[in-house]
């Protein structure tokens, strides 16, 4: 596994395709991603992305790109692309460790001032509630540019429909395998998912319903400057159920007492810019407990993260949705 050092050796020698002079570069963080400040003047300083290596190629990295700017042009807040020198968005760049030799596209975005809402796995008081009616205007705002907007032809995203949700091969991996699970919850999970499966069946994939989302909108995606807020990391955008948008924005705040209000704020703001009616608001609820164990998943595939340390959590809270899901069927 590569090191914080290797990391930041490869963002220096990345920073040549922006003609960059850095004064200073910095891991902010590892998940999906390494993300890494890049700071230039005392005034100014720019986001470096190194992608993780398999999870998105050129193509659909470009598309992130080709839509976050349609966003950004649309009035949305959310932070743009910086072109390298010959034009393009991403150059590659190898990162040597001890074990092997690997490749990561990197990208260049603006710096957005603030900090996160909260975090995927964990929220700590209920101050964010207040921001969830904002929030859902935000999904809302972006749900209905989705339905208006039309890509190029070679736009290449992901779908988060039932196969890449809970087909046999799942986007963010196999969770009712995860290693950890004991036989009762592997059994648990995979009843869970065969529910989900003939629910979700039932939901329209017209344009009414389905189209492009963010897909990853939690609290740690969620900027906020004062009263300001951006959304940043379109690396999971593809093409979904809009109210799987609003579960994800909702799932770190479920199971906390202030839940209820999160979600009233949440689809008070949202349905001021795009009413949702009462069985879309109803499909909520699924996808909350997909979303339990999507994350389950993706954790199982990561082990070398820190988050990891979060997966008996992560379990935990998936097995309660599950179990709620199942007295519910």
């Amino acid at each position: 596994m590569s090191n914080e050092a290797e990391f930041l050796e490869a963002a220096k020698a990345a920073c040549v395709s922006w003609n960059l002079s850095p004064l200073e570069i910095e891991v902010l963080s590892h998940t999906e991603n390494v993300v890494c400040r890049i700071k230039l003047s005392e005034s100014e300083q720019v986001v470096m992305r190194l992608h993780r290596p398999g999870y998105n190629g050129l193509a659909e990295l470009n598309s992130e790109v080709e839509w976050v700017q349609s966003l950004a042009n649309a009035g949305l807040p959310v932070p743009t692309a910086r072109r390298t020198e010959t034009g393009d968005y991403y150059c590659s760049v190898g990162i040597r460790d001890d074990a092997k030799n690997e490749e990561r596209f990197v990208g260049v975005i603006e710096w957005v001032d603030g900090a996160p809402l909260g975090s995927v796995f964990a929220n700590t008081s209920q101050d964010v509630v207040p921001h969830y009616k904002q929030i859902g205007a935000l999904a809302a705002k972006i749900r209905c540019h989705s339905t208006q907007w039309h890509p190029q032809e070679d736009f290449t995203r992901r779908r988060w429909d039932i196969e890449g949700l809970l087909g046999d091969n799942p986007l963010w991996g196999r969770f009712w395998e995860a290693k950890t699970l004991t036989n009762k919850q592997k059994m648990l999970f995979n009843n869970a998912r065969k529910i989900l499966r003939d629910q979700l069946s039932l939901l329209s994939t017209g344009p009414d319903r389905f189209g492009l989302i963010h897909s990853d909108l939690h609290l740690g995606n969620i900027m906020r400057n004062n009263d300001d807020l951006t959304i940043i990391d379109f690396d999971d955008a593809g093409y979904g159920w809009f109210a799987h948008e609003a579960a994800v924005a909702l799932h770190p705040s479920l199971g906390e007492p202030w839940f209820p209000s999160a979600r009233e704020a949440f689809l008070d703001g949202y349905c001021s810019i795009h009413e949702m009616d009462s069985d879309e608001i109803n499909s909520i609820n699924a996808f909350l407990v997909v979303r339990s164990l999507m994350i389950v998943g993706w954790l199982n595939a990561r082990p070398e993260l820190p988050a990891y340390e979060y997966f008996p959590v992560v379990i935990k809270a998936a097995e309660k949705a599950v179990e709620n899901l199942v007295l519910d069927s």
